[in-house]
């Protein structure tokens, strides 16, 4: 499981302490992930990585995660449409993605997912 703009990582840290899930957190923001360490640190399977999210999911092999989160993480902060589709290439067939975008790019994102 991987989450975009993790911030604190109060999301990971309740999946993975809770729910078992082995969890990577990245975030663009050196504080916030220094916070997340210092928070939540000790909990297994749990990695807090700070890395700006399109090089970090180019980076990663196709069809490598179960699920992607961005609870008002990086579709807010970036152009989300070539963060979808590098997020689709990425998860498994199957994979999920749970993330909120704002109001004003949904009909870019509908024409993307409609294409996928």
């Amino acid at each position: 499981m991987l989450e975009l703009g993790c911030g604190g990582g109060h999301n990971l840290a309740h999946l993975a302490a809770h729910h078992g899930a082995r969890a990577t957190g990245i975030d663009h923001d050196p504080t916030k992930i220094e916070r997340a360490r210092a928070s939540y640190g000790t909990i297994p399977d749990l990695t807090f990585i700070q890395a700006d999210a399109a090089p970090y999911l180019a980076a990663r092999p196709s069809a490598s995660l179960d699920l992607c989160l961005s609870i008002f993480g990086a579709y807010s902060f970036t152009d989300p449409v070539p963060l979808l589709v590098e997020t689709a290439r990425v998860l498994r067939p199957g994979g999920l993605l749970a993330a909120t975008f704002r109001a004003t790019d949904t009909t870019d994102l509908v024409l993307v997912l409609q294409r996928r």
